[in-house]
């Protein structure tokens, strides 16, 4: 069976005066961009793992619905290694997983995964589908291959 991830940036935050960026809420925007990707990933992630950071976490349930999220601290200020890490230790688990995160990590790791500048900015709520075939005992070290990439504003 082969394994999905999907790349997401978190949606839309306002920037309340006082409150720390690890708490930061969603817009009112991000509502509806949640919407339009919600629709396009029409249901089929099985996990969801999320930066603890709380614009991820409400990013993920939001997309998520009934799906289950898991917050993982490791992807607040975390590197695309430490990101790949988080994706294989779930992927161990559920064979389609999306990751909710930050910039420039998400970025960094689409245009990785991709083999090729895929974006210069992952927007918010933007997110890129890969897939790799996963024989048994062989998933580490295969390619990834883009499957997708959209954003609020291409659905729109």
């Amino acid at each position: 069976m082969a394994h999905r991830i999907w790349l997401i940036r978190h949606g839309k935050s306002s920037r309340p005066f006082g409150v720390v960026d690890h708490q930061r809420p969603l817009s009112g925007r991000a509502n509806n961009d949640a919407a339009l990707i919600r629709d396009w990933l029409d249901g089929a992630p099985s996990l969801f793992v999320a930066s603890t950071a709380r614009r991820a976490v409400e990013t993920a349930e939001l997309l998520a619905r009934q799906t289950p999220v898991r917050k993982h601290e490791e992807l607040y200020h975390g590197t695309p290694s430490d990101y790949l890490g988080v994706i294989e230790q779930t992927l161990a688990e559920s064979d389609r997983v999306a990751c909710v995160g930050h910039n420039p990590t998400v970025t960094d790791l689409v245009n990785e995964l991709a083999g090729r500048v895929l974006t210069d900015n992952v927007p918010t709520l933007g997110a890129a589908l890969f897939e790799r075939s996963a024989p048994k005992g062989k998933s580490q070290g295969e390619r990834w291959r883009l499957v997708d990439y959209v954003s609020p504003k291409g659905l729109r």
